[in-house]
């Protein structure tokens, strides 16, 4: 599992105000979204006295492509089997206990589909520390990445928001440009990216020590 978690099982719904960004009342639920000082929240190899300004996920949209495909692939099995009339008929050389454990095959592998776009959403996040920027890349149950680098190897933080629903929904690719030879870090479709880069921008200079 990647090497994030969030420590109480049970996160209530939190309300958090940020008076840095005009005020704008922004809810936290399960830390779904654009989140500063998540609470309970802790990494691999963070410092004990580190703390975590801010969290980024891609934006709850861009799940609206697995979505709406789970979607479809769950109904169009019954409306397959009621548009046959009798799907026994349609393949009578099988028996009806193997008619019947291939439907269950189908909306398990459905089911997987769905828990793995889930994961791939939820576990793929950008934590910004006091100390620097941690990337997690999460590509399936059994591999993950981690990439860090410390504030004061950050050269340049910029953004891209093009597009219509990027700017209606105000979302869009973060991108940390890093000194050194070292891996340049990117968020990509992730809600309120200037915001997001004024944070990394206003804390260069201030820490990133490596002790």
């Amino acid at each position: 599992m990647p090497d994030i978690f969030i420590a109480n099982s049970k996160v209530k719904t939190q309300t958090h105000i940020d008076k840095k960004s005009d005020g704008i009342r922004k809810i936290n639920r399960l830390h779904l979204r654009f989140t500063r000082d998540p609470e309970k929240i802790t990494f691999q190899h963070q410092k004990q006295d580190e703390k975590i300004i801010l969290l980024l996920r891609r934006h709850f949209i861009t799940n609206l492509s697995w979505l709406l495909i789970s979607a479809v692939l769950i109904i169009a099995f019954p409306i397959f089997i009621s548009v046959s009339n009798d799907f026994a008929n349609l393949f009578p050389f099988l028996p009806n206990g193997l008619l019947f454990f291939s439907a269950l095959f189908y909306y398990l592998i459905i089911l997987s589909y769905i828990l793995i776009s889930f994961m791939d959403w939820f576990y793929n996040i950008t934590l910004i520390t006091d100390r620097g920027v941690v990337d997690i890349d999460y590509s399936n149950i059994v591999y993950h990445d981690v990439a860090m680098t410390n504030l004061n190897l950050i050269e340049d933080v910029n953004y891209t928001k093009v597009g219509f629903i990027r700017s209606l929904l105000n979302y869009g690719d973060l991108f940390v440009q890093t000194a050194g030879g070292k891996e340049n870090l990117e968020a990509l479709a992730v809600p309120n990216p200037a915001e997001a880069a004024r944070i990394i921008g206003e804390s260069i200079g201030k820490g990133g020590t490596s002790g």
